[in-house]
């Protein structure tokens, strides 16, 4: 096992120590024992990392040079745990208390590519405090590395005698109760995607964890083998603002002809043939627990789409005033499910943004509005944003396989607007 690999000497410890038992004021002027990692709990319960036992000149260099977020990382480091860094389960302790394990160790370069949990630092009852921007996840477990190599106490250390490196792996209980959360539609929906297919969207039923959804998310080929490479790695995950709805991007390298990922490895997707697009189960909400059951959606692919899009084609399918039925657009070919959200809105003739609800539906061919209050007659605009695409990345007026030139010339596009008029009794245009 990696964890094995590597040469350390491990020492277990279970801790836990409220907010009020930290100790105040300055930090001892020496620390015969060391820096200690500690998960905190205040009285609201709110979870931090504090680096306890630090010289108090450390503490008062931090504070006077008040580092950057790559600096205070490169001391002080959070990830979400791999997948195949060992489950510490035999100091587990009652619901509320936290799982800590210590091990001294070198710095580990493969943590150091994994991306960060995003928070605050500062020094705080004379300990180094990390406080995490969205509260740890129950069941979800995290590795910190300490690394104080770049603090004052390091500086006269010699070569043969380097700072040690402290690695803690932290988790906090997932409650007792049974998974409910499940994988409830995968976009796009149709039986069929473009060969030069951009992204897709996963939704749950409920909040998902903080931990990375990279590791549980496999593209596989009609005969049940994994497609290497074929998504994105990215240093951040990318959800909406709930985090019930999950982004998952194909390597766009691989997908735009003419570059050298595409070239040496040939586009994820190939045109007449079926994968499946599998989801496992150790996936974990934002209460720790794993989803009801693994998803697994089958797809066929089509050729790629290569055409710009063009609102001219768009059927507008009108209401009448005084009501709110939606308003119902049309278009020859689905569009991508997530930018449909944002990238189309309806406006007054004078501009004015309406409130209403949004519906994407048929296969995302076919976007509705229905509007908060009844329709006026009168001059109304449906407005699309330069960001606007289908599944392929194609937008108005640029299609996704263009040169640099053009590429900077369609940046500078501002969408299209398709004017409309409400009347009485309108039929469909």
């Amino acid at each position: 096992m990696r964890q094995a690999a590597r040469a350390v000497a491990l020492v277990a410890a279970l801790a836990f120590a409220p907010a009020c038992s930290q100790p105040s004021g300055q930090a001892p002027d020496s620390a015969p024992d060391g820096p200690r990692i500690r998960l905190v709990a205040s009285p609201s319960g709110q979870r931090t990392i504090d680096v306890a036992g630090l010289p108090a000149a450390d503490l008062e260099h931090l504070e006077r040079t008040a580092p950057s977020r790559e600096g205070w990382q490169a001391i002080l480091r959070v990830h979400v745990a791999q997948v195949d860094e060992p489950i510490l389960r035999d100091h587990v302790g009652q619901a509320d208390e936290p799982v800590l394990r210590d091990q001294v160790a070198q710095a580990d370069p493969a943590a150091a590519e994994l991306p960060p949990v995003l928070g605050n630092y500062a020094v705080h009852g004379g300990a180094l405090r990390f406080t995490p921007r969205f509260p740890f996840d129950a069941g979800q477990r995290y590795a910190v590395v300490f690394d104080p190599s770049s603090l004052p106490s390091a500086r006269g250390r010699s070569a043969s005698a380097p700072p040690r490196v402290l690695r803690t792996t932290v988790a906090l209980p997932a409650p007792g109760r049974e998974p409910s959360t499940r994988v409830v539609a995968v976009y796009p929906t149709g039986p069929e995607v473009p060969e030069n297919h951009l992204r897709l969207y996963v939704v749950f039923s409920a909040p998902m964890g903080l931990g990375s959804g990279n590791p549980h998310v496999r593209l596989l080929d009609e005969h049940g083998e994994p497609v290497a490479d074929a998504f994105l790695p990215l240093d951040v995950d990318l959800w909406n603002a709930d985090r019930t709805r999950y982004t998952v991007l194909y390597d766009p390298g691989r997908v735009k002809r003419g570059i050298r990922p595409n070239a040496e490895l040939g586009r994820p997707l190939s045109a007449d043939r079926r994968y499946t697009l599998a989801i496992d189960a150790a996936w974990r909400d934002a209460a720790g627990q794993p989803l009801v059951a693994p998803f697994r959606r089958e797809f066929r692919v089509g050729p790629p789409r290569e055409r710009a899009l063009d609102p001219a084609a768009w059927r507008l399918d009108l209401p009448a005033g005084g009501t709110r039925d939606p308003l119902a657009v049309r278009f020859p070919v689905p569009l991508d499910y997530g930018l449909l959200q944002s990238a189309l809105l309806v406006t007054t003739g004078g501009g004015r943004p309406l409130a209403g609800e949004i519906r994407v539906e048929q296969g995302e061919t076919r976007w509705t509005f229905t509007p908060r209050a009844p329709w006026r007659p009168g001059e109304y605009q449906l407005v699309a944003a330069a960001t606007l695409e289908d599944a392929a990345g194609n937008r108005i007026g640029r299609p996704f396989e263009v040169g640099a030139a053009e590429a900077r010339d369609a940046e500078r596009a501002r969408g299209a607007v398709v004017p409309f008029r409400i009347g009485r009794a309108n039929a469909p245009r």
